[in-house]
């Protein structure tokens, strides 16, 4: 699966700079997706719910998180051919920080 680091997840990574353990979660995330072939395998994997893998609602019903800690989130989308997954940002207050703008991810 091709994983792409949008300009706001480069930007939020640097909120995390005291949090280690919310860091480690991140990189086991990380290291996860970067094991799938496809965003399927991630939905259909009982290890995802481990990571507090979930579908967002409402107006941002197109996007998932993994949870790093009981606020932390890091939010993804997939891309239409599901072989690609956009990371698009870090919300530090379970959403309510969330700016989800279209030139992120390309689309």
């Amino acid at each position: 699966m091709n994983i792409i680091y949008t300009k706001n997840y480069d930007k939020s990574i640097k909120k995390l700079k005291n949090y280690h353990k919310e860091k480690e979660e991140l990189e086991l995330i990380l290291d996860y997706i970067r094991n799938k072939n496809s965003f399927i395998e991630i939905v259909n994997d009982p290890v995802s719910k481990i990571y507090g893998f979930e579908r967002l609602k409402h107006q941002w019903n197109m996007y998932y998180s993994f949870r790093l800690s009981k606020v932390i989130r890091l939010i993804v989308r997939p891309k239409n051919n599901d072989i690609e997954l956009f990371i698009i940002d870090i919300s530090m207050k379970h959403y309510e920080d969330l700016i989800i703008k279209e030139d992120y991810y390309g689309e």
